[in-house]
């Protein structure tokens, strides 16, 4: 294997320990403050999914012509009876308290909802048209709970927003845009000033915010505070085992302070360019680690290796520099370019994961050929012959492994195979999935809230039908009622829930009485600023799966086209937009790992010189991640976006170790000409078990610590890659030799 230039490094790096560490610690110290002040996260999905799609132009039309729905928050309030003329009386005090609330212009309640115009009396009185329906004079003297009642039977949108035993209702916050650049919704201080607004009438209602803005706040604190929790509690339980492992305290820490300080200078640089932590770029750290903890331990083991031949501590650094750094630096390659093809799949999101996490892979092979070789230099104990302690149970793997690769080698090419075979066809058939819920966990009170919501309000979920004004100009004229009113009773016939179509249609023409959306809020929810198309709000859960979503959608639009209506409603909005572009994200993602691969193969061939080797390396390191995929098709759940980021880490974890592999098997056989190509395969397997094992468990021990996660998304990821990491274990020690040395022997 070339030496990629560290040859040429090697004795530099070992003979300059203290201007390393002075260098390191400074940039470390930065990068800490840089990490701790201004680290950014962002729970914002629908910012992941911007593309040119269709869909996404459409949903950017529906927040331009009508209204930023997506940047509404949405207040649930739940009360024994809303009827209770004291209840009633607190809740519209409150909402009156809600005009002074930082960013909010408008709080649209059941007392927003405008009275339906008598159709015989139109005309007549024009003030008529512009009152609000609970205080209308054709309720106003009934009794409250008579009120509510009757305003749930009359007004269109009522049923979404005052569940039927009037103990709940939703509030829809309106704000001014925030002076932070892409930022929605409230902050968290806006949100606390609500809460001490609303706490003066608690014995009468209490308040939950809810919907996707919520959603995606919890989704942001969730992902700081697990960042803060597993990192600190994985490092510490890596350690421990690393000193369990090695028995070796200084062993335990050359081996996982790399990792850390690694971790560091990532979280550095995305503070220095202002690049947030979003639920995609979340495992970047985690891949540093990983990265850092697999060529940090062969690193060391290597320099122990040479220690025990009698060498001296910078000539043993040197050696392992030499010998064993241009493995790493090739596996550190590998796995950014895995990043790389990642961000073929095209979506922005995509291509900062590609570019983050290819530079956060490389900064973890700086933190390993720098940081543990100084470590090495100032804690090891200076004794020429100290000798490196390896546990039986480290080396034992490495055995069985050695026969079967000179024994059953052609067993195990031919079970290789049809097993990659049936490996694949589920890689073709398993079906991708997402669910906004699927990141929080079932005891969150956002999920919680969600799920009373679609049961008693229909959801907070964001789907509309945009219906163009049928002639062409402003106003609704009989023809354009008549028809507007044929195009809902298609969708009716689709829907979950029937709109009530009468009430509908008067109301969007009582909304066009009204001069502008300053005077009512509600015109902009319904009629857009052109007052041209209107807004028909389609009953929909947070709760369901983005193919249901999709599947839902795609139904409303095949009747309107079984009744002759094709392409007289657009449906958009977020809960749309998710629906369909966070299917196609994995799908994007999985076809960007493929090509990663291929990247990545070809990259060794070049590298190594060697078509063979990239032949060699395809299968052993495929089956990791197809191993995964399989886990989701036998437990009949589709892939979801976790499961293909762990896909991402698997992939580079197997070819981490076999390229390890293929250093350490060429070496011996350089090394050793009067050895057959098996000897020296058994050698090799010998010599890199230990490692293999040894980053395995350290890595299975850390992230066992992603269980104590309140995502359920982040504690999954965990399981997987656990997976994954075993699996590429065996297929490294068990597998991948009996290729090397059945292609390695055609070669000779």
């Amino acid at each position: 294997m070339q030496s990629l230039g560290l040859k040429f490094m090697a004795p530099r790096i070992a003979k300059r320990p203290g201007l390393i560490a002075v260098v390191a610690s400074i940039v470390t110290v930065i990068s800490a403050y840089l990490m701790i002040t201004q680290t950014q996260f962002t729970g914002d999905i629908t910012e992941n999914l911007r593309n040119n799609s269709e869909t996404y132009r459409t949903f950017l039309a529906l927040e331009e012509n009508f209204h930023a729905f997506s940047g509404d928050e949405n207040l649930l309030i739940r009360t024994q009876d809303l009827s209770d003329p004291e209840t009633y009386e607190s809740f519209q005090s409150f909402l009156l308290d809600l005009q002074f609330a930082p960013r909010v212009t408008s709080a649209m309640s059941i007392f927003s909802l405008p009275a339906l115009p008598d159709t015989e009396a139109r005309g007549q009185d024009e003030s008529a048209s512009q009152s609000f329906y609970l205080t209308s004079s054709e309720v106003r003297s009934l009794p409250i709970r008579d009120r509510l009642l009757k305003l749930r039977q009359s007004i269109p949108l009522a049923e979404r927003m005052l569940s039927e035993d009037l103990k709940a209702t939703i509030v829809v916050l309106m704000l001014s845009p925030s002076e932070e650049q892409n930022t929605k919704g409230l902050s968290l201080e806006n949100i606390e000033t609500i809460r001490e607004l609303a706490a003066p009438y608690k014995e009468a209602f209490t308040i939950s915010f809810v919907g996707i803005p919520e959603i995606q706040r919890t989704i942001r604190s969730t992902l700081y505070d697990d960042q803060t929790k597993i990192t600190l509690a994985s490092t510490l339980l890596c350690i421990l085992v690393a000193w369990t492992i090695f028995r070796s305290w200084r062993g335990a820490i050359i081996c996982s302070l790399p990792p850390v300080i690694g971790a560091v200078w990532y979280f550095g640089v995305l503070a220095i360019f202002q690049i947030p932590v979003d639920f995609l770029t979340t495992i970047i750290p985690t891949m540093v680690i990983v990265v850092s903890f697999a060529d940090g331990v062969h690193l060391y083991m290597s320099i122990q290796r040479k220690r025990s031949d009698g060498e001296g501590i910078t000539q043993s650094i040197t050696h392992a520099i030499a010998t064993t750094g241009p493995a790493c630096l090739l596996a550190s390659m590998t796995t950014a370019m895995a990043f790389v093809g990642i961000g073929l799949g095209g979506a922005q999101t995509m291509l900062r994961l590609a570019v983050t996490g290819s530079f956060g892979i490389m900064l973890a092979f700086l933190s390993v050929i720098l940081v543990l070789p100084t470590l090495a230099h100032f804690l090891l104990d200076r004794k020429a012959t100290a000798k490196i302690h390896v546990p039986g149970f480290l080396k034992a793997p490495g055995a069985p492994a050695a026969w079967i690769a000179t024994h059953l080698r052609r067993p195990t090419l031919l079970f290789t195979f049809f097993l990659s075979i049936g490996l694949v066809i589920i890689h073709i058939i398993l079906p991708a999935s997402f669910r906004v819920t699927d990141y929080l966990s079932q005891d969150m009170s956002i999920r919680q809230d969600e799920v009373f919501i679609e049961q008693n309000l229909g959801g907070s979920g964001q789907l509309y039908a945009i219906i163009p004004d049928p002639d062409g100009q402003k106003g609704l004229g009989a023809k354009d009622r008549e028809e507007i009113a044929a195009i809902m009773a298609s969708l009716n016939k689709a829907m979950s829930k029937p709109i009530d179509i009468d009430p509908v249609v008067r109301w969007m023409q009582q909304l066009q009485t009204l001069p502008s959306a300053e005077d009512n809020p509600m015109i902009s929810r319904f009629v857009s600023k052109d007052g041209l198309s209107y807004l028909i709000p389609v009953p929909l859960g947070t709760m369901l799966a983005g193919k249901q979503i999709s599947d839902y959608a795609d139904s409303l639009l095949a009747q309107l086209e079984r009744d002759d209506l094709k392409g007289k409603v657009t449906l958009a909005g977020q809960s749309l937009l998710l629906g369909r572009e966070a299917p196609k994200l994995i799908r994007d993602l999985r076809t960007g790992l493929m090509s990663a691969i291929v990247i990545v193969i070809l990259s060794i061939m070049v590298i190594v010189r060697s078509v063979r080797v990239g032949i060699a390396f395809i299968l052993p390191n495929l089956i990791p991640i197809m191993t995964v995929e399989a886990y989701f098709w036998v437990v009949d759940r589709p892939l979801s976006m976790t499961a293909v980021i762990a896909l991402t880490i698997a992939f580079g974890i197997a070819v981490d170790n076999s390229i390890h592999l293929l250093n350490q098997f060429r070496q011996t056989a350089a090394a050793n000409a009067d050895q057959t190509l098996g000897q020296s395969m058994g050698v090799a397997i010998a010599a890199i078990t230990p490692a293999v094992v040894a980053t395995t468990l350290l890595l299975v021990a850390g992230l066992c610590m992603t269980q104590l996660s309140s995502l359920p998304s982040v504690a999954l990821f965990g399981r997987l890659v656990m997976t994954a990491l075993f699996v590429a274990m065996l297929a490294d020690l068990y597998l991948l030799p009996s290729f090397l040395l059945a292609l390695e022997r055609k070669r000779k």
